[in-house]
């Protein structure tokens, strides 16, 4: 009896822990979706509370609606023609993290981007244009 208990138990939690994965995985590809079309207000509905912007070495912390702004300013003078995660991870501490390379009218850039889970949902917490 114990047995089957235990069994169903790790089953139940392997099950929440596979969707839990999928929703990052379908977060972050929402998320990079709005990298590629530069769509800040499809970002934004990814943020909560203050996010870190960096563009160029000049990072300042932004309300989300102030964020939403600078990221349409960005995109606006910098049009991002592609845009490709090329590695995602979890810290130690359970956050979640990507890094991608965008091309765009201006230039390329190498994007960082740092989330934590929140009730299933990614939320941002930082994003980072680095030159290359």
């Amino acid at each position: 009896m114990k047995a089957n208990f235990f069994k169903v138990l790790t089953g139940t939690c392997l099950i929440v822990l596979a969707f839990s994965f999928t929703a990052s995985a379908q977060n972050f590809d929402n998320i990079a979706a709005s990298f590629k079309a530069g769509d800040a207000s499809g970002l934004a509905k990814h943020f909560e509370g203050n996010v870190e912007i960096t563009i160029k070495n000049a990072g300042t912390s932004y309300s989300k609606s102030q964020a939403e702004m600078v990221l349409k300013s960005f995109f606006t003078s910098h049009q991002p023609k592609t845009f490709a995660i090329a590695h995602q991870g979890t810290s130690p501490e359970g956050s979640k993290y990507f890094i991608g390379n965008m091309s765009t009218s201006t230039g390329n850039y190498r994007t960082y981007v740092y989330a934590k889970a929140t009730n299933g949902n990614l939320v941002i917490q930082e994003i980072r244009f680095e030159e290359q």
